[in-house]
């Protein structure tokens, strides 16, 4: 079966993909031929490529911007029409559009739609998009409901050809280990006395870094023992630096940059913090619970993925000292407790998942 998986770009720190390299990686690649066209990989950020190549994925990276991707897309589909499935993952009304593009140049394969995504509100263009995505696509995936409503229309959960395909992540790779905690804490100097807050992603308005400086400020206000660690980079950094120093927290506020080893970081810190602007269901929520670390988010983190009594959500209008004093509350103390359980039988353990995901695919190729 010959399947063409379309994404964002190749760097490992956007959770798109994340999802999509993890997914790869544990099909059974022997039975599926696959393209991937994507984006380049941004620079200053880990490359997810050699992983894939390895695997045997083809890779079709093109410029990562709005315009030549699509030149570059339509030019591949027109080269390219013996797909057996196209899984296109989306989050925008452009890509309504290029759904029709799709349809139109290979009318053989059954296309996926699949949503990352929830960014209020939904505007007259969205709600035409929603027509498009449903009058051109053969199946319609989100990460979780809310994705998929916002994306694709409110009432798409109610249809046969809907499913959620949540945010699975490898439990080899993220599970509480204590040895990985004691090293990366020992390596930024974070003593045994010390509490660390922790936030992995990209530092742009997306994450909403500044409001998350503001609550370490609360926090660190009403407990000199806590430190906070930043993982990943992003084009608001040097407005988080300035923020940092206002408050005269350069001692307490640790800049780590993009860092592959990420299951050893999320063991290292006593809390994770996520009071993003928006998001679809991250896959950084899921991968801090595999780890066993507890989680302050916002609810406009939609809550598909708090699977564990790990997970808290405060509104953003929340003040800051409320936001602290949750924080100090349920941070863990030590190494972290195994979550897994849990987290499998609500299916987010990456090789089943990954199962699930051939299902679909053997099913739809085989009602061509």
């Amino acid at each position: 079966m010959k399947i063409l998986m379309i994404g964002n770009h190749l760097g490992v720190q956007s959770g798109v993909q994340r999802y999509v390299q993890n997914l790869l990686l544990r099909m059974d690649l022997s039975r599926y031929a696959v393209d991937l066209f994507v984006g380049a990989c941004p620079p200053g950020q880990a490359s997810s490529a050699p992983a894939l190549e390895a695997a045997g994925v083809r890779i079709f990276a093109v410029p990562d911007n709005k315009r030549d991707r699509a030149r570059a897309l339509r030019r591949h589909l027109r080269e390219h029409k013996d797909y057996d499935i196209i899984h296109y993952h989306t989050a925008s009304k452009i890509g309504a559009l290029a759904c029709v593009a799709m349809r139109a140049q290979c009318p053989r394969a059954k296309l996926i739609v699949h949503s990352h995504i929830v960014y209020p509100p939904v505007t007259l263009a969205w709600r035409a998009a929603h027509l498009i995505y449903q009058h051109t696509a053969d199946y319609f995936l989100g990460c979780g409901v809310a994705a998929g409503r916002f994306v694709f229309g409110d009432r798409i959960d109610q249809k046969p050809n809907f499913a959620v395909a949540c945010n699975a992540v490898d439990q080899n790779r993220f599970h509480p280990d204590a040895a990985a905690r004691a090293r990366i804490r020992a390596q930024y100097g974070i003593g045994e006395e010390e509490k660390l807050a922790g936030f992995v992603g990209r530092l742009n308005h997306q994450k909403n870094p500044l409001f998350l400086i503001e609550i370490f400020a609360a926090l660190a206000a009403k407990n000199p023992a806590w430190k906070l660690l930043l993982v990943g980079d992003g084009e608001m950094e040097g407005e988080i630096r300035a923020a940092v120093t206002a408050h005269g927290l350069q001692n307490r506020v640790l800049f780590a940059g993009v860092q592959t080893d990420v299951p050893a970081y999320m063991n290292a810190f006593d809390l994770f913090l996520l009071p993003s602007n928006f998001e679809g269901s991250p896959v950084t929520l899921v991968e801090a619970q595999g780890c066993g670390t507890p989680c302050l988010a916002s609810t406009n983190v939609p809550n598909d993925g708090a699977v564990t009594e790990l997970v808290h959500f405060l509104p953003l209008d929340a003040p800051f000292d409320t936001w602290a004093d949750k924080a100090a509350a349920i941070a863990s103390a030590g190494p972290h407790a195994d979550h897994w359980p849990q987290l499998a039988a609500a299916g987010y353990e990456l090789a089943t998942a990954a199962r699930r995901m051939e299902r679909l695919y053997d099913e739809l190729a085989g009602a061509r």
